[in-house]
């Protein structure tokens, strides 16, 4: 009896632990990576006095309620298995590549390079994991800005729904990932599709404070975050795209970075880090140009896609006291380079000069040019942003960077 009171007695202790860490965390600011902490803050209480902020937050909750009724997919619904017949493993079909019209069946396909196969999707996943990561997203951010449970509450939800609950849940690997048909069965760039999962990251942050996240959530997501950054460097697919020299490298390391810093791996962290001025020596030539995503069909675009990651890994390296952003070698290249190179195609209306197949997405420039513009205390690049600030589809969450 004694030992049964005593064995109640230590959970009852553990629980008041965790419920008291959480409450910790969530009297605590935001411990954000991917953007910075201290002016999500400050933004958040100008909103009274900033029409800018006022209209941003109206926006962002009037998009959040949108997805309140919303139902979402997970990888249980996707037509077809993966190889492995696991429905929970995650599935994807490489975008580029098409059937061999020289062969009867078409395989092995063949690449076409910035060409997207529409066949592509009838395999689910990759666009049920991007809508339920914008969800999240949105969702996560309203609840920071206006405090209403319901936000919280179906963001929570979701992350549930995707990473939690058995029956619905992505086992945390990529083994299957931009499968190449007649080729292989999921391929290392594959991880390239879970590009934005730090987003989930930053937004468990955000909802440590509501009253519907748990100590079993918190421990949950760790567990699962945990087990696929153990893929990421451990599996045949993670140590190849480690070793991506373009875009896929860099996005790849973020999520390993963003990753074990949530875990609580900061010397894995560390290590990475400390690859990625080497990175930049390799990426960015002095005079800003990034070769290997210049050689693509949408050069542009890619161009700028790498420096989404670059942005976003520079803001997670800040928050352990590493200065990318600032790094320049000897030579003079940077991110700042690569910014400057781009910026009179972007902003000014210079004609590009390689090749620009398909369109591209000026609001991710925005959005690094006002975090250059912070950076670099350097009002130019807020000036240049607002040059292309009116052609921008709408985005929820642009008034984060204004």
């Amino acid at each position: 009896m004694q030992t049964k009171r005593m064995k109640y007695f230590m959970k009852y202790f553990i629980c008041l632990v965790l419920v008291s860490m959480l409450q910790h965390a969530a009297a605590q600011a935001p411990h954000l990576y991917l953007i910075n902490a201290a002016k999500i803050e400050a933004i958040k209480k100008s909103a009274a006095k900033n029409k800018t902020v006022e209209d941003g937050i109206r926006q962002l909750t009037k998009e959040a309620d949108k997805l309140l009724p919303k139902k979402f997919g997970s990888v249980i619904d996707k037509k077809f298995a993966p190889a492995c017949g696991n429905m929970h493993e995650y599935y994807s079909k490489a975008r580029y590549y098409w059937p061999d019209p020289s062969k009867p069946d078409g395989k092995p396909y063949i690449r076409k390079d910035g060409q997207k196969n529409p066949d592509n999707d009838l395999i689910s996943d990759d666009k049920n994991f991007d809508d339920l990561i914008s969800a999240v997203n949105t969702l996560s951010w309203a609840y920071y800005f206006s405090g209403e449970e319901k936000y919280a509450e179906k963001s929570i939800t979701l992350m549930r729904f995707w990473f939690l609950d058995t029956a619905t849940y992505m086992m945390p690997n990529l083994n299957h990932a931009q499968e190449r048909t007649g080729i292989d069965t999921g391929v290392s760039s594959g991880i390239i599709d879970t590009h934005l999962l730090p987003q989930v990251v930053d937004a468990i942050s955000l909802l440590r404070a509501s009253k519907c996240w748990n100590a079993t959530d918190e421990a949950g997501m760790k567990q699962w975050f945990t087990a696929y950054l153990q893929w990421l460097r451990t599996s045949k697919n993670g140590k190849k795209e480690s070793q991506a020299k373009n875009n896929h490298g860099t996005f790849y390391d973020n999520q390993v970075v963003t990753i074990a810093l949530f875990c609580g791996e900061k010397k894995i962290a560390a290590e990475k880090l400390q690859t990625e001025f080497a990175r930049i020596a390799s990426q960015i030539e002095p005079d800003g140009k990034q070769p290997l995503e210049l050689a693509r069909t949408n050069a542009l675009g890619y161009s700028i896609f790498n420096l989404e990651a670059w942005s976003m890994l520079a803001n997670a390296a800040a928050t352990t006291g590493v200065g990318l952003w600032h790094y320049q070698t000897a030579d003079g290249r940077s991110i700042r380079k690569a910014i400057d190179y781009l910026l009179p195609y972007v902003a000014d209306g210079k004609k590009w000069e390689y090749q620009q197949i398909g369109p591209y997405k000026p609001e991710v420039f925005y959005h690094i040019l006002l975090l250059a513009a912070d950076q670099y205390k350097d009002d130019n690049y807020r000036l240049e942003a607002e040059k292309i600030k009116a052609s921008l589809k709408k985005n929820v969450t642009n008034f984060l960077f204004e």
